[in-house]
């Protein structure tokens, strides 16, 4: 059998809605269409920005069945997202437990539609750090060659049909076409994302609710999420980020990396330059699960 046959049973299509008043959609959208893949007979899993803040997912498994969603549990810091979905038939995948190595063969299933469902072959190119504008890093991303026919969430597979990481963006790169949140992460946040409860105090690190963009060791603020801790403490787009409490920060994850250390309510002194004056701004770390919600 080849890998798509093997594979599709497991793929879903996925239907979100989100209401006009929630703080993504004025990003991500009021309607988001994706790919998840079943991980159980009842749970999908997909990448998080697909259903955040979702008042109704809908599921579409190969047979043709739309079925509701009754649960959505989302993970910022892994960026994946498990449904519960109210049939318990579907046909899961294997999740592989294997390393992923350099140059390994792999195979990217998604869907269009519906009932319709693309695949792309490649390999990996790296597995490496990720750090993105939106207060979000991987330490072991899967980069890889195969380039995404279709939409996000959908699975990477290796040559046995195993599921080697959800993949979550394209990118422009060449010879990294599209990036894959690993498995392994999975399983390690797995019991958090099937508990459906709220994730715990420890889970949750300090959101400033900024966009910012590094390069030559300076990280610049490019954006300020509407009424987020940044907006509200006064940051603007153009300042420069100097440091954090005083660490210094010339890139994304040493910034990162600092504020992961602090939690939501804490009060954060950043020092910036705007223009050519250089000051502080103090900013209540937000907690991005209750903003979110």
């Amino acid at each position: 059998m080849t890998i798509p046959r093997l594979a599709a049973a497991s793929l879903v299509f996925l239907r979100a809605e989100i209401p006009e008043s929630h703080p993504s959609a004025a990003v991500l959208g009021e309607e988001r269409m994706g790919a998840g893949v079943a991980v159980s007979p009842e749970r999908v899993l997909t990448a998080h920005y697909l259903v955040l803040g979702a008042s109704r997912v809908e599921v579409t498994a190969l047979d043709g069945r739309v079925n509701p969603t009754s649960g959505i549990t989302v993970d910022h810091e892994s960026g994946l997202a498990l449904l519960t979905v109210e049939r318990s038939d579907l046909e899961p995948a294997r999740i592989s437990t294997d390393g992923v190595r350099l140059g390994q063969p792999v195979f990217l299933l998604t869907c269009t539609g519906e009932q319709e469902r693309r695949g792309a072959s490649g390999h990996v190119s790296s597995v490496e750090p990720f750090e993105a504008f939106w207060e979000y890093m991987l330490d072991e991303a899967i980069m890889t060659t195969a380039m995404n026919p279709g939409l996000a969430g959908g699975p990477l597979l290796d040559n046995r049909a195993r599921v080697l990481g959800i993949v979550s963006l394209g990118l422009a790169a060449v010879g990294r076409y599209s990036l894959a949140i690993p498995a392994p992460l999975f399983a390690r946040r797995r019991a958090l994302l099937e508990s459906s409860r709220p994730m715990p105090a420890t889970e949750r690190h300090a959101w400033i609710g900024f966009y910012t963009q590094a390069h030559d060791e300076t990280v610049t603020v490019t954006g300020v999420v509407s009424g987020g801790p940044a907006e509200k403490a006064g940051l603007e787009r153009g300042d420069v980020i100097l440091s954090v409490d005083g660490d210094t920060v010339t890139s994304l994850r040493e910034l990162y990396d600092v504020l992961w250390r602090k939690g939501p309510g804490v009060v954060v002194g950043m020092q910036i330059l705007r223009e050519e004056s250089i000051q502080v701004i103090e900013v209540v770390a937000g907690d991005r699960y209750a903003f979110y919600e």
